[in-house]
């Protein structure tokens, strides 16, 4: 069956305190893993006065629980706090739509306020500050605000025990999400020029290399080839785009937090130059970044979405070496929470436009665009009322080479279906239109690319995990044929690939 619509039956409680009442269901969570590293196995509990449905965690496998990181379970916003008399030094991270995760008593903190953290991150350092007995790991999952009982990988831990040594739990969170960045729909990939789009690697971590394999239009040539040695650093957006106009795709960080900077490097064709800043404030803070050609002069430019109750949308267009415009609003309502925003020409006009995926149940799983005239984006029209359903991972692209980019979704899954809706110039069609029935499992990370030059987009999959395989869907315009390995060792656990 390929929708599941799985309803939970929540419990609401005051916050710090213990009153109980009936609350909404909770849907479209995020897959949850462990808050401590890979194969460590620790025993939880949950006592009469804990708040918010929490578990307490602590080692059962021999090391100590004192010193231990503190992981991420799934990617998000991490504000730091401190709360001396109660919960010590904490970190809450913000998954979206609704979803947060709370993690107590921290002996330290291995983030900066306001950071993009991505699943499997060191957040900090298992301690026992604030009103503790003891070093353990303290974790909460909250729904708008109201605690929920803990699900790890899908099952649920309860009925929790009330005493450690009873129940045990082994990680499997074993470095970052192979998402590839947040809420990434689409970025071209052609960094030599020759019409095939190539794939790309970001390491992050302390060597921020970024490796290059292009494109025969059979394969992709190359594991080892280095394109910049320092670019992208840890909770870091990282983008492709011709920002300069010459043919050849560029790559772009998004630094976010306090600073806000976007660093460019550009193509030679064969590497990237040394990187560049070409705005000084832009995507602060938790807001979205995306890249597209809004104003059709040829140079992509940056787009952000604040991805708030505001819901605005704001713009620095590309002059060739830099970006202009510090807080150019064109549009002041769409994406919101939740949701999941892109961009791309779907109406062929050459300049790209905004769309939102609603990502809800089989009855709110919308698709909404706002075009663009060159200098704002227009009234929001539903183009599809249901499509990329839930957790499934929508993508843009122009699948049949017409002009006018359409949109793909994968389930990636144990049915691993892609289903598409090609763009009419006005609208989306096809509904249950499957065009592959086995390509993206669960945990690899899906995309789309040119990869052989004929102008219709194929689908791209980075298996990750122990095999850091490529494979690649050929469209035909009206379906991709079956998938052929393209690469057999690019793109690792952690890194970013585009």
């Amino acid at each position: 069956m390929r929708r599941i619509l799985v309803s939970l039956l929540t419990l609401v409680v005051g916050v710090l305190t213990g009153a109980v009442v009936i609350s909404s269901p909770a849907l479209a969570a995020p897959n949850f893993k462990a808050p401590f590293p890979c194969g460590q196995r620790w025993t939880y509990g949950h006592h009469s006065a804990e708040v918010r449905l929490a578990l307490d965690f602590v080692r059962a496998d021999g090391g100590s629980t004192a010193g231990t990181p503190q992981l991420a379970s799934a990617a998000g916003v991490a504000r730091r706090y401190s709360q001396p008399s109660g919960a010590g030094n904490y970190i809450v991270i913000d998954h979206g739509g609704g979803w947060t995760t709370y993690y107590f008593h921290l002996s330290s903190y291995s983030v900066p306020d306001g950071a993009y953290v991505q699943q499997g991150q060191q957040i900090g350092t298992t301690g026992s500050t604030g009103n503790s007995s003891g070093a353990h790991i303290h974790y909460e999952q909250l729904y708008n605000g109201v605690g929920q009982t803990i699900v790890i990988n899908g099952t649920s831990l309860a009925p929790y025990p009330g005493q450690y040594n009873q129940k045990y739990l082994v990680s499997d969170n074993c470095g970052p999400s192979p998402s590839g960045g947040r809420y990434l729909a689409g970025s071209p990939t052609d960094f030599t020029g020759d019409g095939k789009d190539d794939i790309v690697a970001f390491t992050h971590g302390n060597l921020n290399d970024v490796y290059v394999s292009t494109s025969t239009g059979t394969t992709f040539a190359g594991t080892s080839n280095k394109w910049n040695d320092f670019f992208g650093l840890n909770g870091e957006t990282l983008l492709t785009g011709d920002f300069n106009g010459d043919g050849r795709d560029d790559i772009v960080a998004f630094t976010h937090g306090t600073l806000a900077d976007v660093y460019v490097s550009t193509s030679t064709g064969t590497s990237f130059n040394a990187s560049q800043k070409w705005h000084d404030w832009f995507a602060p803070h938790n807001e979205v970044a995306a890249i597209g050609d809004v104003n059709g002069d040829g140079k992509d430019d940056i787009i952000t979405f604040t991805h708030d109750n505001n819901a605005d949308v704001y713009v620095a267009l590309s002059t060739g070496t830099s970006f202009t415009g510090t807080a150019v609003k064109w549009h002041d309502y769409f994406s919101i929470p939740g949701e999941h925003p892109a961009l791309g020409d779907v109406n062929g006009d050459g300049r790209d436009d905004i769309i939102t995926f609603t990502q809800g149940p089989n009855t709110a799983a919308d698709v909404i665009i706002a075009l663009s005239n060159g200098s704002s984006f227009g009234t929001p029209q539903k183009w599809h009322d249901l499509f990329a359903v839930g957790n499934e991972k929508p993508r843009v692209g122009d699948i049949n080479g017409d002009g006018k980019d359409d949109i793909v979704t994968f389930t990636c899954d144990t049915n691993a279906d892609v289903y598409a809706a090609t763009s009419t110039g006005t609208s989306f069609a096809g509904t249950t239109i499957k065009w592959h029935d086995y390509f993206c499992l669960n945990n690899e990370f899906p995309y789309l690319a040119d990869a052989n030059g004929d102008g219709k987009d194929d689908i791209i999959v980075f298996t990750k995990n122990t095999t850091n395989d490529v494979y690649v869907g050929l469209s035909t315009g009206t379906t991709f044929n079956p998938s052929t390995k393209w690469h057999d060792y690019f793109g690792l656990n952690g890194e970013t690939t585009l």
